[in-house]
């Protein structure tokens, strides 16, 4: 089949990928990459971390370091994956705009397949593909929909936190429900680090979706409860300052540093597993925060 992955272009996106472009081999892909940033990311402190650790410096720096020195670890970076797979990776601005819009209708894609996407599909980029279109959302729908739900989640005390792979429709994360994947919540866990597990949880459950769709089923969904849905935005700066009195941490460098590594070669040198070492990264987003920029 032709299938159209479409993902963000960050750290997470990368890890998502690299669950799935292993698992499809034998498939057509192209993957599109979104760059949408966050509202306030450039002046809540909480979002100028997120931004340094999931963007600056894995794209800026890691990644391109890796790709310069040609090393490759467990995971791969955008370009080694690109190169390994056969698949083209490209950035996309305007999903729904005239050139996407022609450059999809001639490649007719089966299925679209988005995680962390962030640009919202229209209806006319829905309905190029013939066997559906479906999305990995990293909360519990109906209750978590819109954005940072693993946050919402975590302030809010759930026990546990979950991921829905559910039908793409013209809403924001409204359409039907394929699967509910949850995980336990841990005291004292920050909460970046369930990201790459919430997204296995999901990736898995999307994986067997495509198998059934390619065996010839049609995959049973189930449409939410609307009295029950709930939309989130991106936190303001008083949500943040009331988040922090609840003393849950946001990021941990240890969890961050052990992603990071899993891009490096077993027999990566000295010098390029410095790169991943907490106190450097500690160092690094501290002169961030305070700087506006690091010294990478």
């Amino acid at each position: 089949m032709k299938l159209l992955l479409c993902t963000k272009n960050d750290l997470f996106g990368a890890v998502i990928l690299n669950y799935l472009l292993p698992e499809l081999r034998g498939h057509e892909i192209r993957v599109l990459l979104s760059d949408k940033a966050r509202s306030g990311e450039d002046t809540i402190p909480e979002l100028r971390a997120e931004k340094f650790l999931e963007r600056e410096y894995p794209l800026d720096h890691f990644f391109a370091s890796l790709d310069r020195e040609a090393t490759t670890g467990q995971w791969l970076t955008f370009n080694a994956l690109a190169a390994t797979f056969g698949v083209p990776i490209q950035r996309e601005y305007a999903i729904n705009g005239r050139e996407s819009t022609l450059r999809l209708t001639t490649w007719a894609p089966d299925l679209i397949l988005s995680a962390r996407f962030s640009l919202i599909f229209k209806p006319h980029i829905l309905a190029l593909a013939r066997r559906g279109a479906y999305n990995v959302h990293p909360g519990v729908l109906p209750g978590y929909a819109g954005v940072m739900a693993p946050l919402r989640a975590v302030w809010n005390g759930e026990a546990r936190l979950g991921c829905t792979v559910h039908v793409l429709d013209q809403g924001i994360d409204t359409g039907p429900v394929y699967s509910i994947s949850h995980l336990s919540a841990t005291p004292g866990r920050a909460v970046q680090s369930y990201i790459p597990d919430l997204y296995r949880l999901g990736i898995d459950s999307l994986l067997e979706l495509v198998k059934s769709i390619e065996r010839g089923h049609r995959p049973a969904v189930v449409p939410q409860d609307t009295s029950a849905f709930r939309y989130f935005r991106p936190p303001t700066a008083e949500e943040y300052r009331a988040g922090r009195a609840k003393n849950i941490p946001l990021f941990d460098l240890d969890d961050y540093s052990k992603i990071l590594r899993q891009f490096l070669p077993a027999h990566a040198a000295n010098e390029t597993r410095h790169r991943t070492d907490r106190s450097n990264l500690e160092s690094l987003l501290s002169q961030h925060l305070k700087q506006g920029t690091a010294p990478l």
